[in-house]
């Protein structure tokens, strides 16, 4: 609706070339008034100097609301780029509130498999413990079997 009402208005073009148009129309009828003598040289002179101030007046007006125009819509640019911006912050709040989820689960894996894989190594140093002194044994146990067989020679 807003967009209809300023597509509507004038551009600087189209009023300046209806203002020509209409003060040539109006010194046209000045002149005439004074030729026939209706209205004196002065009283021309001043209705001329009245139209030309009323004719600035317009044409600020008419630039006053055209700079309206403008403002409303950077104005509107403005409070959409807020939007965006607002809905681009909570986006990104959202983001960092997962993505600290994400670190804490992923410093609790981390912990889980420290202690797992401490677990497994202290596993295996106790099966190497045991495994050594199953081979002295072993060794032990063949030296003996190694002095039985040289004794029954």
């Amino acid at each position: 609706m807003n967009n209809e009402r300023y597509a509507r208005m004038l551009s600087p073009r189209r009023l300046a070339a209806t203002g020509a148009l209409l003060s040539a129309l109006v010194a046209c009828v000045l002149v005439l008034l004074v030729m026939a003598g209706l209205i004196t040289l002065g009283a021309a002179a001043a209705t001329a100097a009245f139209l030309v101030v009323l004719a600035a007046l317009a044409f600020l007006a008419l630039t006053v609301r055209r700079l309206d125009g403008k403002a409303h819509r950077i104005d509107l640019r403005v409070k959409k780029y807020e939007a965006e911006l607002a809905r681009t912050t909570t986006a990104l709040k959202n983001i960092e509130t997962r993505l600290d989820l994400l670190v804490r689960a992923v410093e609790e894996s981390a912990a889980r498999r420290a202690d797992d894989l401490g677990a497994i190594l202290s596993s295996l140093g106790e099966d190497r413990v045991n495994a050594m002194s199953r081979a002295r044994e072993v060794e032990e146990l063949r030296a003996e079997v190694r002095a039985l067989a040289k004794d029954s020679v």
